[in-house]
């Protein structure tokens, strides 16, 4: 929502209030839209009397096609299906404050190019946040690092923002898709747990029927019985019901 006229396009008239933090409200003149750039629009924004910001939810970022990432002193937009940066914002009076009017860079665009000491090991080092790899470089836990390296988070890396990005669930499947027992069966192992158990078995075999849902479970003291296990299994099962497992 913002309170400048001068930024809403296609505004449509509306006898609402917001309310804010402290029990107070505001009426909203309208709705309406806001062009960032070309190709980026805001649509249904609040047109609100009074309003000495523009104010955006993180929901209305991601419509546009854009995924935010926040850290204490800045935030940073990335295009979700190239992950390019497109803008940049920093904190300005506990708020994160984002200049749309500058040029993004949807297009390909080399924004710097150096070798720097500092991010090749947080690579080596399993992407290890800089304040980490600065402690242990002070600590001197670090052999053959130069002092003069520097852990400065100065830019995004793209494979820690891939890495906490998360997928679509998938649909949860209601129905049974074999028609025989054996068709197909699901197989778990794990193991070795903190404790053994009292026959001092460390590992567990579960296989699991997908048609009956009849579960067979084997435990064994060694991870190299686990063939073994499931051949002698198979076999005793095809032998007893007559049948053959197909998958």
């Amino acid at each position: 929502m913002t309170g400048s006229k001068d930024i809403v396009v296609d505004l449509v008239p509306s006898n609402s209030t917001v309310s804010y933090g402290d029990n107070t409200r505001s009426k909203v003149l309208g709705l309406g839209k806001v062009v960032v750039t070309p190709d980026i629009s805001l649509v249904n924004v609040l047109l609100v009397e009074t309003l000495g910001y523009n104010l955006l939810s993180v929901h209305q970022i991601a419509r546009m096609g854009l995924c935010t990432f926040f850290d204490e002193h800045m935030v940073v937009l990335l295009w979700s299906k190239t992950l390019r940066v497109a803008f940049v914002g920093y904190v300005e009076s506990g708020l994160y404050v984002v200049d749309f009017s500058g040029k993004t860079t949807s297009s390909a665009l080399c924004l710097f190019a150096k070798g720097d000491l500092g991010w090749l090991w947080h690579r080596r080092l399993a992407h290890v946040n800089m304040r980490t790899l600065q402690s242990l470089h002070k600590g001197g836990h670090i052999l053959g690092l130069m002092d003069n390296v520097s852990f400065c988070k100065d830019r995004v890396c793209r494979a820690c923002v891939e890495g906490k990005m998360h997928g679509a669930p998938h649909k949860a499947k209601t129905t049974i898709s074999t028609t025989i027992c054996l068709e197909l069966l699901h197989v778990d192992l794990f193991g070795p747990p903190s404790h053994e158990s009292l026959g001092r078995k460390k590992y567990c075999l579960v296989i699991v029927d997908d048609y009956s849902r009849y579960c067979w479970v084997f435990f064994f003291k060694h991870k190299s019985e686990t063939q073994w296990t499931m051949m002698e299994s198979a076999t005793q099962v095809q032998r007893k019901f007559d049948a053959r497992s197909l998958q």
